[in-house]
């Protein structure tokens, strides 16, 4: 098998995944007339590999992006024929195509032959979410690309802010860069003024402390909220919309549904989507249920009278 001419790309850090698709491509010093990308919920997989085995427009290499390769997990089956295709391709892939496949967020199903054929390779590149600590480190490599002092408060203060979503954080460390110019100093003053907090990430961020069970952390976030002024009721609402989403969601990836149908169904962007469905796919499903039934009553209770809203979400916290 000729590997060096197919890449399998895993893992949960959707950033990180990306820009080592985007070095690799122009590693291969391909013209952006010979790189196409296939949506595998948008097109058959039969599409691409008819790609890929043509030869490339007036160049030597092509790059073909498989998006969303949903027949590689346990949700989507190929036909007898595009499987035996996608396996003689395994087995003899065209040496003047590179064939990505990037599978962010996905678990592979090795059961599959075509899937056990691609994993028994060395090309699979897998990018795991990084630590907090490790969060800290590539924010101040991302600074001293910059000439930029990013103080160690400040990067602590940032990371509870933006959270460990690689692709928010470049997205508000951009701003901060522009903000200090080169040769700056970020502070937390900094920090403060310019980065925007998301108040719906915190609350996904506390809906999965909750589920995982992770009393001090979601107490944490709880009350990193309230002191910013967030009112108790508001947040009830949208942590009780959090979990019933993430019920819906698990609930469709049971039933088959993919990232577009998710998208389509719950009406939320595709961008919006993606990280419901990757959140959904990591929780346990009876623990969700468990929270979502517990949060019912309490809303009764807080309507009936027989609590306030805040006595009756601390408690909730306190006894998960």
């Amino acid at each position: 098998m000729k590997i060096e001419y197919i890449q399998l790309f895993l893992g949960d850090e959707r950033y990180l995944i990306e820009n080592k698709i985007k070095r690799l491509i122009k590693e291969a010093k391909v013209d952006e007339y010979n790189i196409t990308y296939y949506d595998m919920e948008e097109v058959s997989l039969n599409d691409a590999l008819n790609d890929a085995l043509t030869p490339p427009f007036m160049s030597d290499k092509k790059v073909i992006v498989l998006k969303n390769p949903y027949f590689i997990t346990s949700e989507k089956t190929l036909d007898a024929a595009e499987k035996k295709k996608f396996q003689d391709y395994i087995a003899r892939p065209m040496e003047s195509t590179l064939f990505i496949i990037n599978g962010c967020g996905l678990k592979p199903d090795e059961r599959k032959t075509e899937v056990k054929k691609l994993m028994s390779g060395n090309f699979v590149n897998y990018s795991k979410e990084l630590s907090e600590i490790e969060i800290y480190g590539w924010i101040k490599r991302q600074a001293s690309l910059h000439n930029i002092m990013f103080v160690d408060d400040a990067v602590r203060y940032f990371y509870r802010l933006v959270g460990n979503n690689l692709m928010n954080a470049k997205n508000e460390l951009d701003k901060l860069f522009a903000y200090v110019g080169e040769n700056g100093n970020v502070t937390t003053e900094v920090v403060k003024k310019v980065v925007i907090k998301e108040l719906q990430n915190d609350v996904y961020a506390l809906s999965n402390a909750i589920i995982a069970q992770n009393k001090i952390k979601a107490l944490n976030i709880y009350g990193d909220l309230i002191k910013l002024g967030n009112d108790a009721n508001y947040l009830f609402n949208l942590i009780s919309k959090s979990m019933r989403e993430l019920l819906a969601v698990n609930i469709m990836l049971q039933q088959g549904y993919h990232q577009a149908k998710v998208a389509s169904t719950m009406g939320v962007s595709s961008k919006r989507a993606y990280f419901m469905v990757k959140n959904a796919r990591t929780l346990d499903f009876k623990i969700v249920k468990k929270y979502v039934t517990r949060l019912g009553d309490l809303d009764y209770k807080i309507k009936s009278g027989q609590t306030d809203v805040k006595t009756g979400l601390e408690f909730f916290l306190f006894n998960i």
